[in-house]
């Protein structure tokens, strides 16, 4: 089974890989006031031929009084973060092509165990073909583990992982109509983790995904297109069992119904509503299924603010014994305002709930955050914002996590 997964997802970037020559340009959503270019201070880049070249350099202070997310060992700590990002752009009237590559490489003051360097690098193409428009990426990620997370194993150190993603998807409008398929193929390797207890190698939570998509749907105006969209997904765990017995191996189907919205450059995006079902190896896990929802609509309240709507309801895959997977239900509420013309406040609120599937465990999340964008020049821009993160378990026998963290930060940007 694994084999074919692989040869799979060869198959897809060899055809992604074809379409290089042609790579690129991604029809773009309407501007919202966060969006939007500002040729006065954004960055002009540097050419390289037919490319641009956007070089930048960030430097963030944040302060985090709970930095192991959790309340029962409440400790706080300053970090230091450098953000090197470099982005090669080529652009013409049909396609565009976009690589580039970033890092975080934060070090706290007090809990040197906290510190992580993640490395992000993706290669992006889209490409209008006739009425149809070609679209691929490749993404690749040396990441950590957030103190946060459910899955996280409270270690003496964090928990690093590498993520690999490639997507290839063809849409098609003929006329009114509306045709779209999709691919992807995502993998997941973790590196072990020091505990108290010893040494856990998680090679028990390294698995691939794979996944496929097919939309139909027709313009009723202009402005509003309706479709329906079917789509099926396998994960494959590399251990068929994990440390605890468990065979968390899985197939997957979702049935959707949706719209998309561009209402004259003031309301765009798009939603849907569906019905999902997942079916686990391990007998002893229950199918999981329910409704599921997603989507983003923004709202242009006028030329100086958005309102951004999004939610989603999916099952997500988990590590935590006796649960099969994790239903997460989130809604959260964005408002972008240019308070000047070079200074974006955002104000944004979040509620979100995961439902541990074959647990009785059931967690509430809250987010909230307010941060300012100042774009003194075209060669420097200062963030600055407070952010809000709490996860509530219930019942309280339910051995959940629970955090209340506040976090201030302060982001120095050099760009060209």
């Amino acid at each position: 089974m694994r084999q074919r997964i692989r040869t799979a997802a060869w198959l897809l970037l060899l055809a992604w890989l074809a379409s290089l020559p042609a790579a690129a340009q991604q029809l773009e959503r309407r501007d919202t006031v966060a969006q939007r270019s500002r040729p006065g201070v954004d960055a002009d880049g540097m050419p390289l031929g037919a490319w641009r070249l956007y070089p930048e350099l960030g430097l963030e202070l944040r302060y985090d009084d709970n930095v192991f997310a959790d309340d029962q060992f409440e400790e706080s700590d300053t970090a230091t973060i450098v953000r090197p990002e470099l982005r090669l752009e080529n652009r013409a009237s049909r396609y565009r092509a976009l690589l580039g590559a970033n890092a975080d490489i934060a070090r706290y003051a007090d809990f040197d165990s906290e510190d992580y360097t993640d490395l992000r690098g993706w290669l992006l193409g889209d490409m209008q073909l006739g009425e149809g428009e070609l679209r691929g990426e490749l993404r690749y990620g040396k990441l950590h583990e957030d103190r946060s997370s459910p899955d996280d194993l409270r270690g003496t150190e964090l928990t690093e992982f590498s993520r690999r993603d490639a997507r290839l998807a063809y849409g098609y409008r003929p006329g009114r109509l509306l045709l779209r398929a999709d691919a992807g193929f995502h993998t997941l390797d973790f590196d072990a983790t020091q505990t108290a207890a010893g040494l856990v190698s998680n090679d028990d939570r390294d698995r691939d995904l794979l996944e496929f998509g097919l939309r139909g749907g027709y313009s009723v105006s202009p402005d509003l297109a309706l479709y329906a969209e079917g789509r099926i997904d396998q994960i494959d765990y590399d251990l068929a069992r994990d440390r605890d017995g468990f065979e968390r191996s899985s197939d997957g189907w979702e049935l959707r119904f949706g719209g998309l919205l561009d209402f004259t450059g003031r309301t765009a995006g798009e939603f849907y509503v569906g019905y999902q079902s997942r079916d686990y190896d391990d007998p002893r896990f229950s199918d999981a299924s329910g409704p599921s929802l997603g989507g983003e609509v923004s709202w242009n309240m006028s030329g100086l603010t958005t309102l951004t709507i999004s939610g989603s309801r999916h099952i997500d895959s988990t590590t935590v014994v006796g649960a099969s997977g994790i239903t997460k239900s989130q809604l959260a509420f964005g408002l972008d305002h240019e308070l000047l013309r070079n200074l974006i406040l955002t104000v944004e609120a979040e509620v979100a709930n995961d439902d541990f599937e074959g647990l009785e465990r059931n967690d509430d999340l809250a987010r909230v955050e307010l941060r300012g964008r100042y774009l003194a020049n075209r060669f420097l821009q200062l963030l600055f914002g407070y952010r809000y993160r709490q996860r509530d378990s219930s019942p309280a026998n339910a051995a959940g996590r629970e955090y209340r963290i506040n976090e201030i930060y302060l982001r120095v940007t050099g760009q060209l």
